[in-house]
């Protein structure tokens, strides 16, 4: 394009010069006539021209006025005349885009393959070239071609419009996407083909081809592949090793590619001594105890590394954050050892002048402040401000988080901290209809703010309607009641619940009462919360169809309680986020009471736990455990039958019916135990064809547990397997759906294969 119009410009210029013989050298220009123009407005021309009328012309400007005007690009041709002391200016307009159609694209969206052709100049509104057909096929087939569409063809066609205009008609026929039908590794002599096979991103199609994207070539993909082959064997000690060639065939059908990966290992190599010199008020003992390399060890460029690192951060913590450490290897071939030595130079002591927070449209700063460890006027450490990156996430309004650092003019040791946040919704009203299997429909009305009036305090008042129960419920907390960070919480509620209706043993209950709640931080990954309260609850029943267990305990106790209750929590959690996290724990432990002041005596004790490990940044393993127990006090020696443990669907073992599992009473209905232990596997994923929705998850999981009178029994586990998604819904509900299929069933066990519940607030 710029070859044209330099060859345009030159011969326009030559065209000129040898127009002078009849021109005067100068002349006073009184006026300036433009021709050609039909869309393009004259005052556009004329703005582009370095002369106006009334000043004097020179021959020299012509190749200057008819360079800018070409840059303008929205003309074809130009030439320039003189008549007289007029200027007269020949324009040949490029013709102007007025619409973009595309057809016959379904992998690739039609926004997509515009945004494209916007990076190559084609876009509607602006002028067209020539070789603008050209152009448009070229940069379509370069989309599917990154696909791996190597069968795709682009027709593009243009249809001439009134004034000027063009209509730009582009059909594509995308074919078959080209799969990888074979890998092959050679040269590889230390590790198994199979073994080396297993690192790559690129391979032929596996048992899930339908969800995986690994037989779909990518040039960028196999490039990281590469690195992960050279990777492994520096870690492996082959500090030679070399990817010596790489072959990419296409079949004749385009529709299979092979590869060909040429491997040279070269020796591997052990370390041998090494050494250790730093500027650090640091003893030299403790510095070498984070060294990953051992004398005699096969040399592994990931332990080097990770060396690095903890050295680096062991001198950040002092304040010294950008302390520069250097590695300088001494590579014996003859012997086969590498002598290592790590010089720490601790560099100057960085402060933070300033933390600046960002994008907090909703919430006060104070809000995030409290939950930043680095502090002003203090030495900058990496790892605080990780650890604060990871409180401001967990917060339940927050979306994203992002940290960094800015130079301080005129000021080599200080630095400004920049905090960007991102908010979601925090609720302020919520209304409207959900279902769950367990409770049925659900109506619901309240207002309900996490971030109320942008303080960090939650405020919450809600009212619910469905066939299992009625309740109303004002809940307040505030995490930091002190600043400290000791957290204070109050609920006020009233409950009318109809058991029978979800399928378990007919009762009913009329529950109200009161409660307040305190949080006491123990550190940063460590909490304690008790809560004390009372509540009224009277016991309704029927005499034809309630159990003989609950006529027996209402004849032994009564029917109306007044309890004083209270629990003791304690809270380890590590997790780098509250929705979805991708590593970390939260693991709790707590007590649950009847004190000896209220009609029923009992406690009972829970133990939950939740652990994630990332496999790769889009891919999550988690595992969660859930263990009870509860007994009764004093005059009753078992746990209310109103407190007892049920298992089964969602949150609990899918795959069986809500409530379903357990002991079963006098008239055949699940009654609960005081025993209860789940376990849940799972592999957490983006939902496919959906990957870039953050608020949805898919996870295919194994569920196993069961509920029991008292006496864990093996045999009476059930296990569970399948297909999960969740969605958190804009305003902020759950919506989960399941599809499973029991492993272990028994005679009477009530099963569902599709199972979903959707959050009463949305």
């Amino acid at each position: 394009m710029m070859i044209r119009k330099t060859l345009q410009l030159s011969f326009a210029s030559c065209v000129f010069a040898l127009s002078q013989g009849v021109w005067a050298t100068t002349f006073v220009l009184q006026n300036i006539e433009v021709k050609g123009l039909n869309q393009v407005p004259r005052q556009t021309v004329l703005s582009n021209i370095p002369i106006r009328v009334g000043e004097r012309y020179d021959d020299s400007m012509s190749a200057k006025m008819i360079g800018r005007l070409y840059k303008t690009g929205l003309f074809e041709d130009i030439s320039l005349a003189k008549r007289g002391n007029t200027l007269v200016v020949h324009v040949k307009e490029r013709l102007i885009v007025s619409k973009i159609t595309i057809s016959g694209n379904h992998n690739i969206k039609t926004k997509a393959l515009l945004d494209a052709l916007k990076g190559v100049g084609i876009v509607k509104g602006r002028g067209l070239n020539k070789a603008a057909l050209l152009g448009i096929k070229k940069e379509i087939k370069r989309q599917y071609l990154s696909r791996s569409n190597y069968s795709a063809t682009v027709k593009a066609t243009l249809k001439p419009l009134p004034r000027n205009r063009v209509a730009i008609k582009i059909k594509v026929k995308e074919g078959k996407v080209a799969r990888i039908k074979k890998v092959r590794i050679s040269g590889n002599k230390a590790f198994p083909e199979s073994t080396l096979k297993s690192l790559l991103a690129t391979g032929t199609a596996g048992s899930l081809s339908f969800f995986s994207k690994r037989d779909k070539y990518s040039k960028q993909k196999l490039v990281g592949d590469l690195d992960k082959l050279t990777a492994f064997y520096r870690d492996h000690g082959y500090l030679n090793f070399e990817v010596s060639s790489t072959q990419v065939s296409l079949s004749k059908d385009k529709r299979a590619i092979f590869i060909n990966i040429n491997l040279n290992e070269g020796d591997q190599y052990r370390v041998g001594q090494i050494d250790v010199s730093s500027n650090a008020n640091v003893p030299q003992q403790q510095l070498r105890a984070l060294i990953r390399l051992k004398k005699g060890q096969f040399f592994s460029q990931k332990a080097l590394e990770q060396s690095r690192r903890d050295l680096k951060s062991k001198v950040g913590k002092e304040g010294f954050s950008f302390a520069h450490l250097r590695i300088v290897p001494n590579i014996d071939d003859v012997r086969k050892i590498v002598n290592l030595t790590f010089q720490l130079d601790k560099g100057q002591r960085t402060y933070v002048r300033r933390i600046n927070i960002r994008g907090n449209y909703r919430s006060k700063d104070e809000v995030f402040r409290r939950e930043i460890r680095q502090l002003e006027s203090a030495w900058l450490s990496k790892a605080k401000i990780q650890r604060s990156r990871v409180r401001i996430q967990r917060l339940p309004f927050v979306e994203s988080v992002n940290i960094t650092t800015s130079p301080v003019a005129g000021a080599t040791d200080q630095v400004d901290l920049d905090v960007t946040i991102k908010e979601r919704s925090s609720n302020q009203f919520t209304a409207g209809v959900g279902y769950s299997q367990s409770d049925g429909l659900l109506f619901n009305v309240g207002l309900s703010q996490n971030n109320f009036m942008g303080t960090g305090k939650s405020l919450s008042i809600s009212a619910e309607n469905s066939s299992v129960s009625k309740q109303m419920r004002i809940s307040y907390n505030n995490p930091y009641h002190t600043i400290d960070g000791v957290g204070r919480g109050f609920n006020v509620f009233y409950n009318k619940t109809d058991a029978n209706q979800a399928d378990i043993s007919d009762y009913q209950t009329d529950t109200y009462g009161a409660e307040v709640n305190y949080s006491i931080p123990l550190g940063e990954d460590n909490s304690l919360r008790f809560s004390v309260g009372g509540e009224h609850r009277k016991i309704h029943i029927s005499q034809k169809n309630s159990p003989k267990h609950i006529k027996q305990f209402i004849a032994d106790h009564g029917d109306a309680y007044n309890q004083l209750l209270g629990s003791l929590s304690y809270i380890h959690d590590t997790r780098n986020r509250s929705l979805f996290p991708s590593k970390g724990q939260r693991q709790s432990v707590s007590v649950e009471i009847g004190f000896p002041s209220s009609d029923l005596q009992f406690y009972k004790l829970k133990y939950r736990a939740s652990v994630y490990q990332a496999i790769t940044d889009e891919v999550t393993f988690a595992v969660k455990a859930n263990l009870s127990y509860g007994k009764g006090m004093g005059s009753s020696k078992d746990l209310p039958f109103y407190e007892n443990f049920y298992a089964g669907g969602i949150g609990s073992i899918r795959g069986f019916d809500a409530n379903s599992l357990g002991p079963k009473d006098s008239n055949g209905k699940s009654k609960g135990g005081n025993l209860k232990t789940t376990v849940t596997a799972a592999l957490q994923f983006p939902m496919p064809f959906l990957a870039d929705v953050k608020s949805l998850k898919a996870s295919a999981f194994i569920d196993g547990g069961n509920v029991f009178d008292d006496r864990f029994d093996a045999d009476e586990l059930r296990y569970s397997a399948g297909l999960g998604v969740t969605w958190m819904t804009p305003l902020g509900a759950p919506l989960n759906i399941s599809f499973s299929k029991p492993l272990k069933t028994k005679a009477g066990d009530k099963t569902s294969k599709i199972q979903f519940s959707l959050g009463a607030t949305f």
